[in-house]
């Protein structure tokens, strides 16, 4: 968890991961601060992506490469989750 709140902080999204089905995306966050974040999010079928945490953020991440690291290797993200 992060040492101190996120709200009212800078950040760039560094790059966005995409599901190989393109149902899942998550978008990898550097703040200014020198933590990354991943926003994560899935379709929902005739809408848009909804955050998967009711809007958290899930983190801190040493590095971009980091959380890409996490994600790839989740179920949720590669879809065999259930």
């Amino acid at each position: 968890m992060s040492r101190f709140s996120l709200e009212g902080q800078e950040y760039r999204s560094a790059f966005m991961l995409y599901s190989a089905d393109g149902k899942r995306v998550a978008d990898v966050l550097e703040f200014r601060n020198g933590e990354t974040f991943l926003d994560e999010r899935e379709w929902l079928e005739g809408t848009t992506f909804r955050n998967r945490h009711a809007g958290n953020l899930v983190g801190p991440f040493a590095s971009p490469e980091d959380a890409r690291n996490f994600i790839v290797a989740t179920s949720w993200f590669r879809g065999d989750d259930g």
